[in-house]
C-alpha cells in the first residue's frame, strides 16, 4: 500500500498521531528479544494501521470512539494512581490486585505456597522462557491486530500470576479503576497466567471506578492477557464491566489448554460507552473443556463486542458458547462466535447460542455463530435468536400486581438469570446480578 493511499483509509490521521506516540515512547528496561519484539511491534502498527469497517473482524466496531484518545506512552506516576477512592470488592473471601490509571499497585502479601503474583518485570525474570513463548505466539500484523501491536510495543505494566502443580488457589480479583475525570487517554497492560498440571484458579476481573455523584472518567485500558492450562487444570475467570459510559475497554484473551484441562468463563457488561472483547481458546490436549457465557446489558449509546473463537485440536474435547444480550436506547451488540474443529479432533462435542431482547426500535445487534467441521464424529449446534419480551408474559405479571415497568424489569432480568447463575458462589453471582438489573433499560417500544 503506498502512503497517498494508507493516509485516504477510515482512521488513517488517528493511526499517524498513534504511530508518532510509539516514537517517543521509552522503551524500558527489558531482555534484547522483548525489545526487538517491541520495535517490531511498532513497526507493524506504522505498516498497517489501525482497523476500519473493510476489517471484517472490526467492520461493526465504531472507530470514531477512538478519535480524541492519546496513547499513553509512559505509565502515570504510582502517587497519582493512588490518590483516588474505588469501589468496594465485589466478591469476599479473595486476595485482591488493584491497578488503577493502568498502573500495578504492590503485589498482594501473605499468599500460600506455590501462588505468585508478580510485577511484569519480575515476571519475566522469573518465567522468562515460558513468557519469551507466549510473546512471540501473538500475531502482530495487519490491521486486525492492531491494539494487539501496541500492547506489544508500548505494555511496561503487567502481571504474572503462576499456580504451581496440584494447588487450588483460590479466588484472586483484579480491580481495575480509572480515575475520577481521567483524560482521554489508552493505557496498555499486559496479563500472563501460567497454570501448572492439576492447578486451579478462581479469577475475578472487577472494572468499576466509580459509584454515582462521581465524576465519570473517559480513560481508556488496551489489556492483552495469555494464559496457559497445564493437565487437568482449572481456570475459572468473571468479568464484570461497569465503568462509566465515556471509557473505553479493549479485552483480548488467548488461552491453550492440555489434556483434560478446564476453562470457565463468564462475562458481564452494563457499562462503557465501547467494550470490545476478543477471546481465543484453543483446546490443545484430549479430553479439554471450555465453557464460555456472558451477558450484556446495553442502553443509550453504549457499545459491545464480544468475539469467541474456539479451535478443537485434539479429540473428544468439548466446547459451549452461551451468551445473551438485552439492549434499549440507541445501544449496539455484537456477537460472533467461532468453534472450529481441525482434521484430527474426532469426538468433539460443539454447542453455540445467542439470544437476545431488542427493547427498543433504535437498539441494534449483530450476531453471528459460526461452525467449521473437519473431523468426524462431532455433536454441534449452534443457533441465534433476536426478539422483544413476551407480551403474554408480561400480562400474566400484571395480572399479580406489578406495573408494566415492574413486570418488564422482572422478565428482562430473569432472562440475564441463565447466565449469573452460571457464577461459582452465591454472593458474587447475586451482587452481578443487581448489577445488571438496575442497569436493565426502561422499555421503550
Amino acid at each position: 500500500m503506498t502512503e497517498q493511499q494508507h493516509m485516504k483509509m477510515p482512521g488513517a490521521e488517528l493511526a499517524g498521531r498513534w504511530a508518532a506516540a510509539l516514537g517517543a515512547a521509552e522503551p524500558g528496561p527489558a531482555p534484547t528479544w522483548l525489545r526487538e519484539l517491541r520495535a517490531q511491534a511498532a513497526g507493524e502498527f506504522r505498516a498497517a494501521g489501525l482497523p476500519h469497517r473493510k476489517v471484517e473482524a472490526w467492520k461493526y466496531t465504531p472507530m470514531r470512539a477512538f478519535e480524541n484518545y492519546e496513547l499513553a506512552a509512559a505509565a502515570p506516576a504510582l502517587a497519582t494512581a493512588q490518590a483516588f477512592e474505588v469501589p468496594a470488592p465485589l466478591c469476599d473471601r479473595a486476595i485482591v490486585v488493584d491497578i488503577r490509571d493502568g498502573v500495578l499497585m504492590a503485589p498482594p502479601a501473605g499468599l500460600p505456597d506455590g501462588l505468585s503474583v508478580l510485577p511484569l518485570g519480575a515476571g519475566v525474570e522469573r518465567f522468562e522462557a515460558r513468557l519469551r513463548r507466549l510473546y512471540e505466539s501473538v500475531e502482530l500484523q495487519g490491521a486486525t491486530r492492531a491494539f494487539a501491536a501496541l500492547n506489544t510495543a508500548l505494555a511496561q505494566q503487567g502481571l504474572v500470576v503462576h499456580v504451581k502443580q496440584g494447588l487450588d488457589a483460590g479466588r484472586l480479583l483484579l480491580r481495575w479503576a480509572f480515575s475520577p475525570g481521567a483524560a482521554a487517554t489508552m493505557s496498555q497492560f499486559r496479563v500472563f497466567l501460567l497454570l501448572d498440571d492439576d492447578a486451579q484458579l478462581d479469577l475475578v476481573e472487577q472494572f468499576m471506578s466509580s459509584w454515582g455523584g462521581v465524576e465519570p472518567t473517559a480513560a481508556g485500558l488496551n489489556l492483552v492477557c495469555q494464559a496457559e492450562l497445564g493437565e487437568r487444570a482449572t481456570l475459572r475467570q468473571t468479568r464484570v464491566q461497569a465503568e462509566s459510559d465515556q471509557a473505553l475497554l479493549l479485552t483480548a484473551m488467548t488461552l491453550e489448554q492440555a489434556a483434560d484441562s478446564r476453562y470457565v468463563f463468564s462475562g458481564f457488561d452494563c457499562g462503557a460507552a465501547l467494550a470490545r472483547h476478543e477471546l481465543n481458546v484453543r483446546l490443545a490436549g484430549p479430553g479439554a473443556v471450555a465453557e464460555i457465557a456472558g451477558a450484556f446489558v446495553l442502553d443509550g449509546q453504549r457499545h459491545t463486542d464480544n468475539h469467541v473463537c474456539v479451535e478443537h485440536r485434539a479429540p473428544n474435547c468439548s466446547s459451549e458458547q452461551f451468551f445473551r444480550g438485552v439492549l434499549g436506547g440507541r445501544s449496539r451488540g455484537v456477537f460472533n462466535g467461532r468453534a472450529l474443529i481441525q482434521p484430527g479432533a474426532d469426538g468433539s462435542s460443539v454447542r453455540q447460542s445467542n439470544a437476545n431482547l431488542l427493547l427498543s426500535p433504535l437498539a441494534e445487534i449483530d450476531t453471528k455463530p459460526e461452525l467449521e467441521i473437519y473431523a468426524d464424529e462431532v455433536e454441534a449446534s449452534h443457533g441465534a435468536t433476536v426478539g422483544q419480551l413476551d407480551e403474554t408474559a408480561v400480562f400474566y405479571m400484571r395480572s399479580r400486581g406489578l406495573s408494566e415497568g415492574e413486570a418488564r424489569r422482572m422478565l428482562t432480568g430473569a432472562f440475564c438469570r441463565a447466565v449469573t447463575d452460571r457464577v461459582q458462589g452465591s454472593g458474587l453471582s447475586g451482587r452481578i446480578a443487581e448489577l445488571l438489573d438496575a442497569a436493565m433499560p426502561g422499555n421503550e417500544m
